[in-house]
């Protein structure tokens, strides 16, 4: 029999929550609370700027320095809190495309190494992994399965078709030997009938056999 090799799993991978996205948060936290530290101090200072006349000058440059000094501060403070939030975002796309990505990459290199077969296995391969059932044997494209209980061509062909494959149709001389190295002598029913009309052997497939088979 042969079947069809089936499709590879798909994985998807979760980032970890608690750490980018809780950073994100300080940030924005600490810059709110700065920001209200220095509008509540400047609200404070301001009345004094506009109600200075009876103030010594020395004073009065002192106010107008310190008023200066607050809105320097409230900027730093502004473009400090972008700069985290950027490092933050910047940590966060780090974490959901490159630690991920490369836990994902490892994680199915060892999966593949583990479930596909071990002559097609190439880790520098970008080629896809075939897999067959168990006790099936897999080569180039096809998976194969040499049934161990007596039946007729008939039967063992509906036998075929409840696992989803078909008797054996042999596409050339390369897939011949391998079946004959398999078999080992032992006979068995394959997907070829006796087309009593035309006497001529035809596969299931609807293809005439070639006789330099």
């Amino acid at each position: 029999m042969d079947q069809s090799t089936p499709g590879t799993p798909v994985f998807h991978c979760l980032p970890q929550f608690g750490q980018a996205y809780a950073g994100s948060f300080e940030n924005n936290e600490l810059q709110e609370i700065l920001f209200e530290a220095l509008l509540t101090h400047i609200i404070q200072v301001f009345p004094l700027l506009t109600d200075a006349s009876g103030l010594p000058c020395w004073y009065r440059i002192t106010l107008w320095a310190g008023g200066f000094v607050i809105i320097i501060l409230g900027v730093a403070v502004t473009v400090l809190g972008t700069a985290l939030q950027l490092e933050a975002d910047k940590g966060k796309i780090l974490l959901n495309n490159g630690g991920c990505n490369a836990s994902t990459v490892k994680f199915l290199a060892s999966l593949r190494h583990s479930i596909c077969n071990q002559n097609q296995y190439n880790s520098s391969d970008n080629s896809p992994c075939k897999v067959c059932p168990l006790q099936w044997q897999l080569h180039r494209d096809k998976c194969y399965w040499p049934s161990e209980n007596i039946k007729s061509w008939n039967e063992s062909q509906r036998d075929c078709s409840t696992r989803d494959s078909q008797l054996l149709v042999i596409q050339d001389k390369e897939e011949l030997d391998f079946i004959e190295s398999i078999t080992k002598n032992s006979k068995y029913w394959i997907g070829l009938s006796l087309l009593k009309s035309k006497k001529k052997w035809m596969w299931i497939t609807g293809f005439q056999l070639d006789q330099s088979l």
